[in-house]
Parts: structure tokens; sequence; C-alpha cells
């Protein structure tokens, strides 16, 4: 279920957006794993991501970029729409660790009545250090 419904008319250059706090369990792991059939232990075995040098198993990025579609999506509200996400997995997340989903917006703008939104987001770790920094464009509905 979306947030209240933003509007373009509401929202300023440096508004923050709602954070979205997750804690990727082993279970939501595996899962993934399955439902996207990626076979790499990592993401599911810890004894095997110990012989690899990791210290715990890794949240996978792909999903690290579902958690900020589900920010911007949840933000826009019911009438808003997700026009364009991008991402790039930086650091390595580890399961059972808090992540917090952030945005910013940096720039907003009409074209053809239709008012668009552009944001910086990120996942962060506990430490605030920015896993996966992204860009998002969203089109919100205008107030009549």
């Amino acid at each position: 279920m979306a947030a209240e419904q933003v509007y373009f008319e509401d929202v300023e250059v440096g508004m923050a957006l709602p954070p979205l706090h997750k804690k990727p369990s082993n279970t939501l792991l595996f899962l993934y794993s399955a439902i996207t059939w990626n076979p790499q232990r990592i993401h599911y075995d810890k004894d095997y991501t110990l012989t690899e040098g990791y210290r715990d198993v890794i949240v996978h990025g792909p999903l690290r970029g579902a958690f900020l579609s589900q920010l911007v999506t949840h933000w826009v509200g019911d009438e808003g729409i997700l026009k364009k996400l991008s991402y790039a997995n930086r650091d390595i997340a580890y399961v059972n660790e808090p992540l917090t989903c952030k945005g910013t917006v940096t720039r907003t703008w009409t074209e053809d009545g239709k008012g668009y939104v552009e944001c910086e987001i990120w996942v962060e770790n506990e430490q605030g250090a920015k896993l996966t920094p992204g860009q998002a464009t969203v089109i919100l509905p205008r107030k009549a």
C-alpha cells in the first residue's frame, strides 16, 4: 500500500523522501536466489562465503535495486509513475544487517503539462556508507 498521495506542487528541491528500512534475512536471500535463478552460493551459504573471503552471506545487488524501486514507488503513491531508475552497487551489504533506503529531490520541471521530479536515491548501511547510489525520475500528478 502506498503512502498518502504526493503531488507535484508539494515537492521542492532538497526535500527528503520518507526512508525505507530493510533487514534482509537469510530466508529472503534464499528465496530471492531461487526466484531469480541465481545459484551463486555467496547469497545463501555462509560456509562457502567464508572460503571466498567474505564475512557473511551477501545481499544481492538487484535486490538492493528492488528496495530502491520500492522506496520511490511507495513515495509517489498510486497516481505517480516511476519513469526511470538507475543504480550502481558500490559496496557489499550483508545478511541480517539493517539497511536504509533514502532519497532527496534534486530537480523538478514541467513538460507537456506533466510534473517531473528527479531524485538522488541510495541504500546505506548502519555506518552511513552509501552502498548503492542511484537516481530516479518520476511523474507526479498535478493538483486540479
